[in-house]
């Protein structure tokens, strides 16, 4: 009569300890980016969701990966009601107002480039300015909704919203695809997504390049999450960026 009482013992012991061994978890969304943040079979793969799941690792928590897309995550960073954690973000004043930012500089993105439909190149140079740009009725721009294009361009299309400007992308992708169909007359994107974009659709190609009207230039992303998460998981995220090598940046 004692082994049942002895098995079930063990199956209590064995039952706590598996209990013990779970981690937290950490919601992460991810959306395709390529190089570095690819959907592989509806999964998330590539150095950018590599390195966030060794920092999740080191930090002690299992990642709990969320689809998304750019734009809906940058809503979910505003709205501050589910706690999540991003693959890096561009840190920018208004952002860092209702988002958490971890101290460690988690890539270094290229800089943004003007893609313009040719008959329009040429027009387009003229303006000298991103805001110029921007703020000329006769043409068509494609950007991301949740996009920054420099603080003084930002606050022209956050205060001013010109019509003229689609912000209906999802993607990189996208933007340039709606100029190739004559839907905008220009796009403005990170310079290795009109690279990568061009594999995707060779038409792309067709498209100009327009440098030196004030885009913005290589800048460093960090690991963003919701203003939410508790102070320890932060700090448990950044000791683990520290550990692995990351670069340390203070936020102003």
């Amino acid at each position: 009569m004692k082994f049942p009482l002895l098995f079930a013992g063990l199956v209590s012991l064995w039952s706590l300890s598996a209990l013990a061994d779970e981690k937290p978890s950490l919601a992460v969304t991810y959306y395709h980016y390529p190089p570095h943040l690819l959907v592989v079979d509806g999964k998330p793969a590539g150095l950018y969701a590599e390195q966030v799941e060794k920092i999740a690792t080191a930090a002690g928590f299992d990642v709990a990966w969320q689809p998304s897309s750019i734009d809906e995550e940058a809503r979910m960073l505003d709205d501050g009601r589910r706690l999540i954690c991003t693959t890096g973000r561009l840190r920018t004043p208004d952002r860092a107002a209702v988002w958490s930012f971890l101290p460690y500089i988690f890539d270094v993105v290229p800089g943004d480039l003007v893609v313009a439909d040719p008959t329009q190149a040429d027009k387009i140079r003229t303006h000298g300015s991103l805001v110029n740009l921007v703020r000329d009725k006769s043409l068509i721009g494609a950007l991301l909704e949740s996009g920054v294009y420099g603080q003084e361009v930002d606050t022209v299309l956050a205060s001013e919203k010109p019509r003229w400007i689609l912000r209906t992308g999802k993607t990189d992708l996208q933007l340039l695809n709606m100029v190739v169909a004559g839907r905008a007359h220009y796009a403005i994107v990170p310079e290795d997504q009109w690279h990568f974009a061009m594999d995707e659709n060779p038409e792309i190609a067709n498209l100009k390049p327009i440098h030196g009207v004030g885009t913005m230039p290589s800048l460093p992303i960090f690991i963003a999450c919701s203003r939410g998460l508790p102070k320890s998981t932060l700090n448990a995220l950044g000791d683990a960026m520290a550990n692995l090598g990351f670069t340390y940046q203070p936020l102003e």
